[in-house]
């Protein structure tokens, strides 16, 4: 049976005459007659009951109106639910980070953000800064955090904040009493940084050589949880990060995080990335505008 076949049998069902049929449906009474005709001749049944003042159901024709009423229905809540998936879609904002943005700032702020929006979803993936851009330009993510040393060609700069590399430690560690630091410092103390290849890792071992210095980290990771308990179980351990990082998380451990000197350290932005010329819509809005306001809390 066709859905055409349909359409007019449950009109006339529901209107009771051929005539009150086709002004439902705004076509010749002849049409609406012909279409009940061929489906009663296909399916070899009598559907309707001819009666000088309308059409009445037989036994027959009422239970295929009733599974007509019901296929409608379905239709109806399947659709309901595809509308359903597709708003879902376009309210869901997909965020590219490094491991030190999902660690603890982004989910902090996504958190609260979810709390005033909560028809709002979010999918945080988790890839390297590079990674984050390149999910940004093929559109594969609606935002990226990335820490980077210069501007990437495709992606528009939201904003830009400084993500100076410091040395987090324990409040009780010797050198807290210090305002500032030098590479130099650490020698004398376990240290935990990340792995070779982050940008963290190259400017610390340019810094290193600059000072004429050579540091060997106790632990390397490129998780910023990890290197973050290391500093809070080990009296001595320093680590390393950017302030926004663990920014809100800190002092509630007793740890600290002291500037370092050099200048190459401070060579590295967080940056606020979208893609390039792309319209945006209200809520991915809304949330930069949220996210803009904390960085700049945690920066200044």
């Amino acid at each position: 049976m066709q859905d055409l076949h349909l359409r007019y049998f449950q009109s006339v069902a529901k209107a009771g005459s051929l005539s009150a049929a086709a002004e439902e449906l705004h076509v010749a009474v002849s049409a609406v007659s012909r279409q009940i005709t061929n489906l009663e001749q296909r399916l070899d049944i009598k559907l309707f009951n001819r009666q000088p003042r309308g059409m009445q159901l037989t036994e027959a024709g009422k239970l295929l109106n009733a599974y007509a009423l019901r296929n409608q229905l379905e239709v109806n809540s399947v659709i309901d639910e595809m509308q359903d998936v597709m708003t879902r879609q376009r309210q869901t904002i997909v965020v590219a980070c490094p491991d030190g943005m999902a660690w603890h700032f982004l989910p902090s702020v996504i958190s609260r953000f979810i709390t005033q929006h909560p028809d709002i979803r979010f999918d945080l993936q988790m890839v390297d800064s590079a990674r984050a851009s390149e999910l940004v330009k093929e559109g594969s993510a609606d935002i990226a955090l990335t820490f980077s040393l210069s501007p990437d060609i495709g992606v528009k700069v939201v904003s830009s904040h400084n993500a100076a590399i410091s040395a987090l430690m324990s409040s009780e560690h010797p050198l807290a009493v210090n305002d500032v630091l030098y590479v130099k410092d650490l020698c004398d103390y376990p240290l935990t940084m990340s792995l070779n290849g982050s940008t963290m890792r190259y400017l610390f071992d340019v810094a290193c050589s600059l000072s004429g210095v050579k540091v060997f980290p106790s632990f390397s990771c490129d998780s910023l949880g990890a290197t973050y308990t290391m500093v809070s179980e080990h009296p001595n351990m320093i680590g390393l990060c950017s302030a926004v990082a663990v920014s809100g998380k800190m002092h509630k451990d007793r740890l600290v995080l002291k500037p370092l000197h050099e200048p190459q350290l401070s060579q590295r932005s967080l940056q606020v990335q979208v893609m390039a010329e792309r319209y945006l819509p209200a809520h991915i809005e809304a949330f930069l505008v949220v996210l803009e306001e904390k960085l700049t809390a945690v920066v200044c």
